[in-house]
This record gives C-alpha cells, structure tokens and sequence, in this order.
C-alpha cells in the first residue's frame, strides 16, 4: 500500500507545473492532452463499434454449426437408443426360443366381457 502512496505522490510531483511556467503553456498543454484523451477513447469505443459489427456475421455462422451439430447429436442419441431396442428385442427372442414353455404361434385375445 506504502509503494502505491509513494507512486502516486511521484506522479503529482511530475504533473505540477514548473515554477516558472507561462499558465497559458500549462492550460493549453492540458486542453492537449484532454484533446488526446477524448481521440483515444473515441477511437476505442469506434473500434469496439466495429469489432462488434463484424462478429455478428461470425457468431450467425457459428450458431448454425452449433445447431447442426446439436442436431447431428440428436439423431445420434436416437439411433443410440434403436439399436439398444433391436438389441433387447434380439435377446429377448433369443431367449424365448431357447425357452421350453414359450409356445410359438399366432394368438388372439378374447375379450371377458363378450364371453358372458
């Protein structure tokens, strides 16, 4: 905290005017430098402006790429989950025919209520 104390009494020391300067060298040196301060933080804030301009293509090209692949996820994920039924769908009829009390043959169901 010291070290910062110290350099910002240096820097009051380097921005005090000479004893014997012209005030009107002292006033027109801090409309200069105010003149470049307000340049360079307009110049910040056009490139900052353009910067911005310029990524919106960038970002519309990107977010498409997002979408197709967010899609291509999708569809990876469901094709995922179709394999694992066909799989447990095989095994399932794997196991039926291998079982002994499994009947193979066509059915139909009779409704109770009909019947009475």
């Amino acid at each position: 905290m010291k070290t910062m104390l110290i350099y910002i009494r240096q820097w009051q020391e380097k921005m005090k005017p000479q004893p014997g300067a012209n005030p009107l060298v002292v006033i027109f040196s801090w409309l200069v430098f105010g003149f470049f301060l307000i340049l360079a933080l307009g110049l910040g804030l056009l490139f900052l402006l353009v910067g911005w301009i310029l990524l919106l293509p960038v970002m519309w090209r990107k977010r498409r790429e997002l979408k197709q692949m967010w899609q291509f996820k999708k569809a990876a994920q469901q094709a995922q989950r179709d394999a694992q039924q066909r799989y447990q769908q095989q095994r399932q009829q794997r196991r039926d025919q291998n079982d002994s009390s499994v009947i193979d043959g066509e059915y139909t169901v009779k409704d109770d209520d009909h019947s009475r």
